[in-house]
């Protein structure tokens, strides 16, 4: 199912601060214009315009409110990361933030000085941003200046919005790095092409394969290892002292089911225990024990990605595993988590996979603690377009598992469940390129045709 992952394995992944920065030749130029914008929330909705429009001069105009001036200040740092000249990303304050006349003298104003300040640059605006009176204000003191614009993300789309043609947002102009950037955050640790880990995920691929394709039947396999792990695995407190160093070798309090002994050779033949046919088990380590208790749900998320890439579906950069993210200002919000599972970058949007093996899932405390953190994610960094999938190897019981399925709805979490594992390589290629006739493709149209 796999093509040959190990020669990835050899390659280091690029420096951060490459990451972190846009190609060469974007860096270069600059169209002679003008863009102004409206500061919002949504960083992307003003960043992403200016990416690919690549104006000489950017103006944000702000409201004095505190999110508002958080949000000028961050589009500001991202486009002078990007190559922009400090002097040339000028923010504007003391905008309204209500009543029409008000916003309209202001608007008017602001591009009568910079007429006077550049003359014959054309103007643009950027009518993403602010509130609907902010843009109906602006549009019309802009008019005739020059083009209006309008960032539709989900549809990586630039509106014209006059009779200009639209302009089509390249799907992977922006790399993960660049994305978390936008959000505010930045990765601290990004192991993905580790060697050592790629060259193990890619010889045992084979065994975590069957592991996803057989989850639908391993519900109790699955509850006697993660018991097993645990004991196995060190404990720690919150402030990382050890309360408990890691065990070798744990005897269970009961055998293990007659159908599931295939499987415990398989284990004994990858190397990662030892089991004396009853109930002693020997782990060959740490990082074999972790395995077993679940991180072999993360190396399959980790395979089917590496494979798209491999195949030229999914460039690198694009995506991640077992990443470590912080705030990249003190200004920004720090998050309750700050691990990534796996993340992906495609469309401009953000798509967050989370693995989960263990039984918490499906209790009621232990799916709300895990879907509020999800959540929490989901808002902070990955934004209006971010979306989340849990993946989960157990199988959600009735009752506080319909619970679970109900909560991951309003949290907007989409659930891939046990029996969807061995398709999730074609379900993230779907989510990179929704197909014609996909309900996605359909809402396109429907929207579209409705304006």
């Amino acid at each position: 199912m796999f093509p040959d992952l190990k020669p990835f394995a050899k390659c280091r992944p690029p420096s951060l601060d490459i990451l972190m920065s846009s190609t060469t030749e974007a860096r270069m130029f600059f169209e002679p214009r003008i863009l102004v914008c409206l500061a919002t929330e949504q960083i992307m909705q003003n960043a992403v315009p200016a990416l690919r429009l690549r104006p000489q001069r950017v103006v944000i105009a702000t409201s004095d409110t505190d999110p508002a001036r958080r949000a000028a200040e961050q589009v500001s740092r991202v486009l002078i990361d990007y190559g922009w000249p400090v002097d040339a990303v000028r923010i504007v304050d003391h905008l309204p933030d209500h009543d029409l006349g008000a916003i309209s003298r202001y608007a008017r104003e602001l591009a009568g000085e910079l007429q006077r300040e550049h003359p014959g640059l054309p103007i643009d605006f950027n009518a993403s941003g602010g509130t609907k009176v902010m843009s109906f204000g602006f549009l019309g003191a802009f008019s005739g200046l020059g083009d209006a614009w309008f960032c539709d993300t989900r549809y990586s789309l630039l509106e014209h919005l006059g009779s200009g043609a639209a302009r089509e947002l390249p799907p992977d102009m922006l790399k993960l790095a660049d994305l978390l950037q936008m959000q505010g955050y930045r990765m601290v640790a990004d192991p993905t092409w580790d060697p050592l880990f790629a060259s193990t995920a890619a010889a045992r691929a084979p065994l975590t394969e069957r592991l996803a394709r057989e989850a639908p039947h391993l519900n109790g396999f699955f509850g006697y290892v993660n018991r097993l792990t645990r004991e196995a695995l060190p404990q720690t407190r919150t402030d990382g002292c050890i309360l408990r160093p890691f065990r070798a070798a744990i005897v269970s309090g009961r055998p293990l089911f007659d159908y599931n002994h295939d499987l415990a050779h398989a284990f004994a033949q990858a190397g990662l225990w030892e089991w004396d046919g009853d109930c002693l088990f020997t782990f060959a380590d740490q990082d074999a024990a972790a395995y077993i208790g679940g991180g072999w749900l993360e190396e399959w998320a980790w395979l089917c990605l590496a494979g798209l890439e491999a195949d030229g579906v999914l460039p690198d950069g694009h995506w991640g595993s077992n990443l470590r993210i912080d705030a990249g200002h003190a200004g920004q919000e720090q998050i309750a988590v700050n691990e990534l599972d796996a993340a992906v970058v495609w469309r401009n949007q953000l798509l967050f996979l989370e693995c989960k093996t263990g039984v918490q899932i499906s209790t009621e405390g232990g799916s709300q603690t895990i879907l509020n953190r999800l959540d929490s994610l989901r808002r902070h960094v990955g934004g209006a377009m971010g979306e989340t999938w849990l993946l989960t190897a157990r199988r959600l019981q009735p009752g506080t598992g319909s619970a679970a399925r109900e909560r991951a709805r309003t949290y907007r979490i989409r659930l891939v469940e046990p029996e969807e594992l061995i398709n999730l390589r074609d379900q993230i290629s779907a989510w990179m390129t929704p197909s014609q006739g996909s309900p996605e493709a359909l809402n396109y149209v429907i929207e579209r045709r409705g304006r």
